[in-house]
């Protein structure tokens, strides 16, 4: 995701259905808040959240110098979140935090304001993702908090993330394949 300068602050009160976000905000707190409704079951959306990440993710949205080929994560606490290029250089950029399935999914994420490869004692913030049953399907929520522990320049991920193509881009991608 490309950094840059300036925030946004949009919302929207009432739920959508059949994949449109309902909010995306941020303002000067250390953390981004977004959500979606999935027409499918907690189960499924946890399942194409996490393991089939590789089929939703934004293809632009990557960390090595090469095209990215494919994106994915070790569906466990510990687990890498990872990309591999298609020169077949691999990185991992967090770590699974909380498997909980099919209600909750957190994650560290290690990429800086710099947006390069973490080096691998990065600290990280969190992503915190919950499927919870609504209205016939499920209402994902995201929470991308603790921002302000990249040090400086935290404040162009915040920015960056809570841009139309950052959590809320990749939750309409995610809609799409759910």
């Amino acid at each position: 995701m490309a950094a840059g300068p300036g925030g946004v602050r949009t919302r929207r009160r009432e739920p959508s259905r059949g994949g449109a976000v309902t909010s995306a905000e941020t303002d000067q707190s250390t953390a981004v808040r977004t959500n979606i409704q999935v027409d499918t079951t907690p189960e499924h959306a946890f399942e194409v959240f996490t393991t089939g990440i590789d089929r939703w993710w934004i293809r632009s949205h990557h960390l090595l110098p090469d095209e990215l080929k494919r994106v994915g994560m070790e569906p466990h606490v510990g687990g890498a979140m990872w990309e591999e290029s298609e020169a077949g250089e691999v990185c991992t950029w967090g770590r699974v935090l909380t498997w909980d399935p099919p209600r909750t999914f957190a994650f560290s994420w290690l990429i800086g304001p710099n947006w390069e490869v973490p080096p691998a004692d990065a600290v990280g913030s969190r992503v915190t993702v919950t499927f919870t049953p609504a209205d016939g399907g499920t209402r994902v929520d995201l929470v991308h908090d603790q921002l302000d522990a990249h040090g400086a320049g935290w404040e162009q991920i915040r920015d960056a993330v809570a841009r139309d193509n950052g959590w809320s881009g990749l939750l309409r991608r995610y809609a799409e394949t759910a």
